[in-house]
């Protein structure tokens, strides 16, 4: 699950597959590092590729943006700086590093998110989080078979 942003379109129980992620509370002031903190991915980059995010989320209707990370539920104000920096249409706790991590193994990534609650509505993150934690996990549950079928049936069985 994760949190989405109205400003990017975000509305509660939306399914987002994500185009890139990023980190935002990773702050290293140091040219340099300081990229390497955020360590802003893609993996929308292959636009002939039938299986990348844009493609999948036009032919399912699902929604697409980047998956910014962070390990704390709230944020700070300097969080949402980054998170406008990034780009974010969705923000979690954990995509940046599975990314990472497939990135490091030459593994291809997709994140598959559904809203539970908006970062900047104004309802504290807690209350709506829980408030839809159940109608996401029944969304998440609907989506994750028809991506897994688009993927099956528009990837190579090679690079399965």
């Amino acid at each position: 699950t994760c949190g989405g942003f109205q400003r990017m379109g975000a509305t509660i129980g939306d399914v987002f597959l994500t185009t890139g992620t990023a980190n935002h509370d990773r702050r290293i002031p140091i040219p340099g590092f300081d990229t390497y903190g955020i360590g802003k991915l893609s993996n929308n980059d292959d636009d002939k590729d039938s299986a990348n995010p844009t493609t999948m989320a036009t032919k399912l209707g699902y929604k697409t943006g980047i998956c910014t990370t962070g390990n704390s539920l709230d944020w700070v104000e300097r969080d949402d700086e980054l998170m406008k920096d990034n780009e974010a249409s969705v923000k979690d706790m954990e995509a940046a590093a599975i990314a990472w991590v497939s990135e490091m193994n030459s593994v291809p990534y997709l994140g598959l998110k559904v809203v539970t609650d908006i970062v900047d509505g104004g309802v504290p993150t807690q209350e709506e989080f829980l408030a839809n934690l159940a109608n996401a996990a029944e969304s998440l549950q609907k989506a994750l078979p028809k991506v897994l079928e688009y993927v099956c049936d528009n990837t190579k069985h090679e690079e399965l």
